[in-house]
């Protein structure tokens, strides 16, 4: 009778034992709480449970622990933004006293994509007198994030294709993947830029805007006996400043005035050729020049040139941008 009832307890621990083991959460809803975290709802069903882990199904490892028995939730964090593959196959387990696990999960939680993080700011190097080359990187985003850039000051997006003219404006047909680098030609020396970077999930979701790479091309040399800018609409006093800035002015039919040693001046105003007025006696004479007709909002780009012993002296390029009223 005493080895029946032996037997009888040694066939009975194990059912014992695995009858200890906490029952499985039940699993919630996941939330993204920003790029790079998700949090994973679940409700305990085990009163004896005093810890939870958050295992992944694809390499059976513990990703994350909680040692609170009345927690709801537990969080994942180091995720990689706007990952194409994924944050997949994740389930949590309940933990006991003893540290023994629940297992026998209902489901595990559905595949999240977390929406992408702000880009780094753009590159922008000068390859030659009139091409620079702009290039962004995904930064903290998973590398098969698209990348867009805009040039702000224009509103215009950068080309993804190698290579576009971008005189007089930037000429873009917009779109993702300028982080390869995109080539633009054409430039016009002392103009200004403002490139950002943005990235794009491959479901369409889309980050801030990066810090904005404030860009200007270098401008030419003024040549001896070149006219001398006092004015540019209601921009006045200019003689003696430096004109490596962008002028600004609400008039589309500026005045452009200033003082020459010449035979005759020549305004050129967005590549077009015009004659300015002279006036006054002795060998340094007044000029001025008013646009015939209203030119747009925007920028434009100014040189003067001086005629002299049949020769022509030319200034550098000048900037100046048309507001609206």
């Amino acid at each position: 009778m005493e080895k029946i009832i032996i037997a009888a307890i040694l066939l009975l621990a194990p059912v014992g034992a695995l009858a200890a083991v906490p029952k499985a959460p039940i699993l919630g809803e996941a939330q993204i709480i920003s790029p790079t975290a998700v949090r994973w709802h679940f409700t305990n069903r085990d009163p004896k449970a005093v810890a939870f882990e958050l295992w992944s199904v694809i390499s059976r490892s513990v990703i994350s622990k909680i040692d609170n028995p009345k927690a709801t939730y537990i969080d994942e964090t180091n995720i990689v933004p706007a990952d194409p593959d994924m944050t997949c196959g994740r389930y949590v387990v309940a933990l006991n006293a003893k540290g023994e696990r629940s297992f026998g999960q209902v489901r595990t939680y559905p595949c999240v994509r977390t929406p992408p993080v702000t880009p780094p700011a753009p590159k922008v190097k000068i390859m030659d007198k009139q091409i620079i080359k702009v290039t962004a990187s995904s930064g903290a985003n998973d590398p098969a994030t698209a990348i867009g850039i805009l040039e702000t000051q224009r509103g215009n997006w950068v080309s993804p294709e190698n290579m576009f003219v971008a005189n007089p404006e930037l000429l873009t047909i917009g779109g993702w993947g300028t982080d390869i680098g995109t080539t633009l030609i054409g430039l016009r020396p002392n103009s200004s830029y403002s490139f950002v970077a943005v990235a794009q999930s491959v479901t369409g979701e889309v980050s801030k805007f990066s810090l904005p790479t404030v860009f200007r091309m270098p401008a030419e040399k003024g040549e001896a006996f070149a006219p001398s800018l006092g004015r540019i609409g209601e921009n006045a006093g200019l003689f003696g400043k430096p004109l490596d800035q962008t002028l600004t002015t609400k008039n589309q039919q500026p005045i452009i005035a200033g003082i020459v040693n010449a035979n005759a001046v020549t305004i050129t105003l967005d590549d077009r050729p015009y004659l300015a007025k002279l006036t006054g006696a002795g060998e340094v004479k007044n000029f001025t020049f008013t646009p015939s007709s209203k030119i747009g909002t925007g920028y434009h780009y100014l040189r003067m040139g001086a005629q002299r012993d049949g020769s022509v002296a030319w200034s550098p390029t000048i900037e100046f941008r048309v507001v609206a009223k």
